[in-house]
């Protein structure tokens, strides 16, 4: 059984490789229906030893744009990956100046029309020149486009330029390069100061600005001033006075102020020295007496608080590290109560049944390969995770089952499981013969069954939330690598400590029947939450493609267990043709699965709420819906999520909530985050979450309220009651 499993893995991964190779296959232009990208150089060629001046060319239709180092209230800003040859290095983008690109009440920075990302490579003295002698360059680079929406994008592009003595530029990027220069903050202003008082940063320059215009300020983090507040521009005897509005809550950790000076007008310039549009600033910053009192007003402020408002107290800010592993252990803990991981458990119990009443060595080993398997793919989950995030990937956890290609690779292996306990084909010995022989397996191979256990245990638990996990994993979001993986580790130990109890306390076991017949019809039984667990994950999978993309799906699921049946058949007669005949039906299967996978989405499908009557989640929105007097609740959700499912059921789709919500003059708005969503996935970063389910309910006035993990009518009734009260005009202490 583990060899199949194994086996149909590499298979998996194999298709899974071939389909990253088409989709990333290098190019020289990549073109989209919003953006035409490519790597191009100043130069026509190159001289050993000397800079080349690259640059990521991104040319963005009308109304589109990207974003800047610091996107502002939203987005993502351009990333590049680089593959170089032996000797070259790359450095890091130089970002020209931004503009304002205002969005209802938010305000983002970036870029439209044309833009040039500029980058210097480095290059080796010893490369030789010569007839033929070039130099390929790949990067991949990642960008977010957005309009009234916003479409993550990506393509590999290459740039291959000749080695040659005295490189002459070329002709068709002159004036590109030329522009781009020109929107380059230049050398750091001199004799600039920076000084914060409140929720007001002043800052002051003994340089004059630029004469009839006035000056934006645009720090380098994200963290810093309230992006859309106006600024205010004085001009002193010596200089200048820029008057700046902070974000809420204050950052009270900023020492140095860095950023871009940026003058209005496009054919204003600073003075000389400088000749340019655009400054840099690193000034120190001084905080004025307000400071104390501002601090204790912010320490008893939620962090993150989106849209402008400041988070409930009932949010995430309680959470420290002590109770982020408290809750992480007993959230893991209550997984194992989970539907999506009752099936491997059982599976698990079913081998304990086996080996219950034999050699206590044997159940040892198993728990601790079990527990093996389920730290170990913890870890490289959080950790993948934490990689992906630290390139700029904006992703939460249970991001794998946002891929559907994964979705359909755990609903074949689990199909193929099923198919085995329910006896269409059988791997090793008997079930009788395993039990009188089972010390001897154990000790030529103890763990490896109970190690994949572990492993998929992991995998199908990852996207349920448990009541807890959602501080917890969401207390990862601003830790260190090894605070984030200390909480993950709390989560595994959780899940997997019931069946390393069963195993190191064999006692607990005495009272389980002694082997005999009746496992056989155990062991069958066990198929069918298996089987129910492939029916949840073929809908996840609809919600991800389409009709057509499940029905590819099932034609080639009826492919591998027709595949399957051949491979028992052969066990019973040893038939060569039926071998040959089962592998050409299970390649068959797993080509039109992955074709079902790879299915595009309709433009409109089900929702993960499952009902038409709610609104698609947007920022502006919200702030649109509460300017005129509405409160709406926000629901993040996934349909892979089996805890969002239950409160959909439970409490969300209840005919009384409904009802109260219409009348409270609720709107109901809806996060679906079953397909990777970056919007949403900062949305859900600025709760201090990562993952799903997430409620969210937002009064016509004043903070917003988060709600608990587990939803039942009283409780979202009782939350709709309370924003029906007005705001309290009082002060928080």
């Amino acid at each position: 059984m583990v060899f199949v499993m194994i086996r149909a893995l590499f298979v998996l991964a194999a298709c899974f490789a071939a389909t990253e190779l088409v989709m990333a296959a290098p190019q020289e232009v990549v073109k989209t229906p919003r953006v035409e990208a490519q790597l191009i150089a100043r130069h026509a060629a190159f001289e050993p030893g000397k800079p080349i001046e690259a640059a990521l060319r991104l040319k963005i239709i009308d109304h589109w744009h990207t974003y800047w180092r610091n996107p502002g209230d939203s987005g993502l800003p351009t990333r590049l990956k680089w593959t170089l040859p032996e000797g070259f290095v790359a450095g890091e983008i130089q970002w020209p100046h931004p503009k304002k690109l205002p969005l209802g009440p938010l305000l983002n920075f970036g870029y439209e029309g044309e833009v040039l990302h500029l980058v210097t490579i480095q290059t080796p003295p010893g490369f030789k020149v010569g007839v033929g002698a070039s130099a390929t360059f790949t990067a991949k680079a990642d960008w977010l486009v957005c309009a009234d929406v916003c479409i993550p994008e990506e393509g590999v592009l290459t740039l291959t330029l000749p080695a040659v003595v005295a490189p002459l530029p070329d002709a068709r990027w002159s004036r590109a390069f030329a522009s781009a220069h020109a929107a380059l903050p230049k050398s750091t202003l001199e004799n600039v100061s920076a000084k914060i008082d409140g929720l007001r940063l002043v800052i002051t320059a003994k340089s004059p600005a630029p004469a009839n215009t006035t000056v934006s300020f645009y720090p380098h983090r994200d963290d810093v001033i309230a992006n859309a507040a106006k600024q205010v521009l004085t001009k002193t005897a010596d200089g200048f006075q820029l008057d700046v509005a902070l974000a809420d809550p204050r950052n009270n950790e900023l020492k140095t102020l860095d950023g871009v000076l940026v003058a209005d007008s496009a054919d204003k310039l600073w003075a000389a020295p400088v000749n340019a549009r655009a400054v840099t600033i690193a000034a120190p910053v001084l905080y004025g007496a307000a400071v104390a009192a501002s601090a204790n007003k912010s320490a008893n402020t939620s962090i993150g608080a989106p849209f402008g408002a400041k988070m409930p107290e009932n949010g995430q800010s309680t959470v420290t590290f002590v109770s982020a592993i408290v809750f992480a252990f007993l959230g893991g803990l209550l997984l194992n109560l989970m539907p999506c991981v009752f099936p491997v458990l059982g599976i698990k119990v079913m081998s304990f049944v086996e080996n219950a009443h034999g050699d206590n060595r044997i159940l040892r080993r198993q728990g601790a390969a079990f527990l093996v398997g389920v730290v170990l793919s913890f870890m490289l989950l959080a950790g993948l995770m934490l990689l992906l995030r630290s390139f700029g990937q904006s992703i939460g956890w249970g991001f794998q089952l946002q891929e559907p290609l994964f979705v359909a690779a755990l609903a074949v292996l689990f199909f193929v499981m099923a198919l085995n306990l329910s006896g269409v084909f059988e791997i090793g010995m008997s079930l009788q013969s395993a039990a009188g022989n089972a010390e001897l397996r154990a000790q030529k191979n103890p763990f490896v069954g109970a190690f994949v256990s572990g492993i998929l245990a992991t995998v199908v638990a990852t996207p349920c939330m448990a009541p807890g996990l959602g501080a917890s994993v969401g207390f990862t979001l601003g830790q260190s690598a090894p605070v984030a993986l200390l909480v993950f580790f709390a989560i595994a130990i959780g899940l997997a400590l019931p069946v390393v109890l069963l195993a190191f306390f064999p006692a607990l076991l005495r009272y389980l029947p002694k082997p005999g017949a009746w496992m056989q019809t155990f062991k069958q039984f066990m198929a069918f939450p298996l089987y129910a667990t492939v029916v949840w994950l073929v809908w996840v999978l609809g919600a991800q493609t389409s009709n057509d993309g499940v029905a590819k799906f099932l034609i080639g699921l009826t492919a591998i267990a027709l595949a399957a049946w051949m491979f028992g058949r052969w066990q019973a007669s040893s038939h060569r043709i039926t071998a040959l005949a089962g592998a050409v039906f299970a390649a068959f299967g797993m080509a039109v699965v992955w074709m079902g996978a790879n299915t595009e989405p309709v433009a409109v499908h089900q929702s993960a709420s499952g009902s038409e009557e709610w609104v698609p989640f947007s920022k502006d929105k919200i702030a649109e819906l509460r300017g005129q007097g509405k409160s709406v609740f926000v629901d993040f959700t996934a349909t892979w999520c089996i805890t969002c499912q239950v409160n959909k059921r439970v409490a969300l789709n209840d005919a009384n909530v409904i009802h109260q919500m219409a009348l409270a003059n609720v709107v109901r708005m809806q996060a679906d985050w079953t397909l990777r969503d970056a919007v949403i996935t900062a949305a859900l970063a600025e709760f201090g979450r990562n993952g799903v389910p997430l409620y969210v309910l937002y009064p016509p006035q004043g903070e917003p309220r988060v709600l608990p993990e587990l939803l039942t009518p009283g409780v979202v009734l009782a939350a709709i009651a309370e924003s029906r009260l007005p705001p309290l005009s009082v002060t928080r202490q």
